[in-house]
């Protein structure tokens, strides 16, 4: 399976991209990463661009393949050329710029790969502003056409693609991804062993007015006060589910427990909170470490935040335990309480 890897007029540029199964397989789920790709990849790379099945489908790779065109690869690869690791070895590339592109190497075919990879990928494109992307296969690639569908891509129509190992113009089809496809299919969703997190409902509305309106909860929190109508609460929840801001949905049991997600700004900050009577179980700290995992696995930022009032070491003890630490000391005002209170911000930093 393969789709336009644009930019791919130089020798060692792979222009077609590879794709493989779109079956998803969870225990995969948190082995792959995307990153920069290293001069030490330009092995792996030439043996994967030695497969003849790449040149098949890959548009623009030269064959014979040799060490100097990966490397040239590497050189020139941009910002938004991730190299695609599964437990920290190289399974293939990806691109989201103009246009979308991966290659996938033979070896790690037909795990899910390609699909969680796209996922990371594309929500970065789509943090980063990008309203829609294109996408190119080669017709005859029933695979790559399975993955972009899943994705959300939608057909355009025919065009004709160059084919260098074959020296002719090959047919083709042409599609889009728009944000709003993406994030209806793929917005953040999680499954931990008790819970399930995902996109708010217009029907969790009642029971999270329900919680936040509790003077207990209300008063750890910036935006909440005891005496809010539900109207008042309503404009906070938003159907958002892929980018900042945004506030998933905690459910225990089918029913709603809490909330956590992420407000943008120089620095994301996460916010969070859970039903009282489920204090006390461990629910909290398993639906922030869930939600931050995915976070920095989709988004990979320098930093988080948090700000915790200094009367509620519970939500602090969730962030020490997630690699948070406590950077500045403040007065932090609140909807629920009289006047602000000490608190403290917490940030987590990217070690690299």
């Amino acid at each position: 399976m393969h789709c336009g890897w644009p930019r791919a007029k130089s020798r060692s540029r792979p222009a077609m991209a590879r794709f493989v199964s779109s079956r998803r397989v969870d225990s995969m789920r948190e082995r792959i990463s995307l990153g920069r790709v290293y001069p030490e990849d330009c092995d792996a790379i030439v043996e994967a661009m030695r497969n003849p099945e790449m040149s098949r489908w890959l548009t623009s790779i030269p064959q014979p393949y040799e060490f100097g065109d990966a490397a040239q690869f590497v050189a020139e690869a941009g910002a938004e050329e991730y190299a695609i690791r599964v437990d920290g070895e190289l399974a293939g590339m990806l691109r989201v710029a103009d246009s979308f592109g991966i290659w996938i190497a033979s070896r790690f075919q037909r795990q899910g790969i390609a699909l969680r990879a796209a996922v990371l990928g594309l929500s970065r494109c789509f943090l980063a502003g990008s309203e829609g992307i294109d996408a190119v296969y080669l017709n005859g690639n029933h695979r790559s056409e399975m993955l972009l569908s899943r994705l959300g891509f939608r057909a355009k129509g025919q065009v004709t693609a160059w084919s260098r190992a074959l020296a002719k113009e090959l047919p083709a089809t042409s599609l889009h991804l728009a944000r709003a496809d993406f994030a209806a299919r793929h917005g953040i969703a999680l499954d931990t062993p008790r819970l399930r997190i995902d996109g708010f409902r217009p029907s969790d509305l009642a029971d999270l007015h329900r919680i936040v309106t509790r003077p207990e909860v209300a008063r750890m929190l910036l935006r909440f006060a005891p005496d809010m109508s539900l109207q008042e609460v309503a404009p906070i929840f938003t159907k958002e589910a892929l980018v900042p801001p945004m506030r998933l949905v905690i459910r225990h049991q089918g029913r709603v427990a809490g909330s956590v997600g992420m407000l943008p700004g120089d620095v994301p900050s996460i916010v969070y909170f859970l039903d009282p009577s489920l204090a006390g179980n461990g629910l909290g700290q398993e639906a922030v470490s869930a939600f931050v995992n995915e976070y920095l696995l989709r988004f990979d930022p320098p930093e988080l935040q948090a700000e915790v009032f200094d009367d509620n070491p519970a939500s602090a003890r969730i962030l020490r335990n997630l690699g948070f630490q406590r950077v500045e000391d403040i007065a932090c005002p609140s909807l629920g309480r009289e006047a602000a209170a000490p608190a403290g911000i917490y940030r987590w930093r990217r070690s690299h």
